[in-house]
This record gives structure tokens, C-alpha cells and sequence, in this order.
């Protein structure tokens, strides 16, 4: 089933977490061509529409946080479609929890066709969030081979923006 909005408790806290750590952008912010171990470091930057789809809970006994699948098009300086899949724990003062995921980005970048994987980890404690979203390493395909990277997530007006800082070989 495909959710126009966030279901009740991963929703909120991923919400919550993309919302105003999103904002608040966890990167350090460096000019573009700056240098990184001897690489130049370039920033792709656009926007993504997200589809969610709640896992069908409570088929299997080790079925303990609640899981979601996703679905993004992104837009901008990366052309693609990605695939992720989410767990997340809220806990009963719903000002605290956590989410990992896994994304695997498939598309063009800097007119380069392949594909890389983002590993996301988000936490909130009493409302503070904090998000990492990193390419796991190695995970790069294709002409994306070898990329390493991390990305920030902002929702304005609820449109979802993103903030790319990558390395290519």
C-alpha cells in the first residue's frame, strides 16, 4: 500500500528528523572543487519525490520495528530512482527514536550511469535530531565506481530538497 503521508510512528520521527535536521544540514559546508584525500569534491544538488509503503507487520515473530519501503525520483544534478528499506523505533514519549536505512540510487550523475548505495541513520532525543546519510563504501557500479559522499535531506513547504557532496576516481 502506497502512503500519501507517514504512518503514525516511523513517519513522524523520520518527518521530524528530515524536517529539522534537514535544515539544520549536519555537513560542514566546504566551496565546490575543495580537496578531499586528493580528490575534488563536487556537490549535485535538487529535489525528489518520495513514495512510502508500509511492510505488511506481524507475519513473523522477529518482526520488532516497524519497517517501510520506499520509493524516490530524484531531480536535478541526479537523475534516477532509488529503492530503500527503513526501520525505525519511536519511543512512548514520542519526542525520542531512531531510523537506519538503506537506499540504492540508481541513474546519472554528472553524466555518469550507474548506481551507488546511501546508508541512513537518524536519531532523536527529546525532539533533537540528528541524521547521516553516507555512501556506503565500495558500493559504487559502473561509471559511479568508486564514489564516496554524503547527503542532506531539507523538506520545505514539503517538497523534499537534497545537498550532495561526493568524490569520484
Amino acid at each position: 500500500m502506497i502512503l500519501n503521508v507517514w504512518v503514525p510512528a516511523a513517519g513522524r520521527l523520520l518527518s521530524a528528523l528530515l524536517a529539522i535536521g534537514g535544515t539544520l544540514g549536519f555537513l560542514v559546508e566546504r566551496p565546490t572543487g575543495s580537496k578531499v584525500e586528493g580528490k575534488r569534491l563536487q556537490r549535485a544538488s535538487g529535489t525528489f519525490e518520495l513514495q512510502v509503503m508500509q511492510h505488511d507487520a506481524g507475519k513473523h515473530e522477529l518482526d520488532l520495528f516497524p519497517r517501510m519501503y520506499l520509493e524516490k525520483h530524484f531531480h536535478g544534478d541526479i537523475q534516477g530512482k532509488s529503492k530503500a528499506e527503513m526501520l525505525s523505533f519511536r519511543t512512548e514519549s514520542q519526542t525520542s527514536g531512531g531510523y537506519v536505512a538503506l537506499e540504492r540510487v540508481e541513474g546519472t550523475l554528472e553524466d555518469k550511469t550507474g548506481s551507488f548505495v546511501l546508508e541512513h541513520n537518524g536519531t532523536m532525543r527529546q525532539g533533537i535530531p540528528q541524521m547521516q546519510v553516507i555512501v556506503v563504501p565500495e558500493s559504487g557500479t559502473g561509471e559511479l565506481k568508486g564514489i564516496e559522499g554524503a547527503m542532506t535531506i531539507r523538506i520545505k513547504d514539503g517538497k523534499h530538497f537534497y545537498n550532495f557532496e561526493y568524490t569520484l576516481p
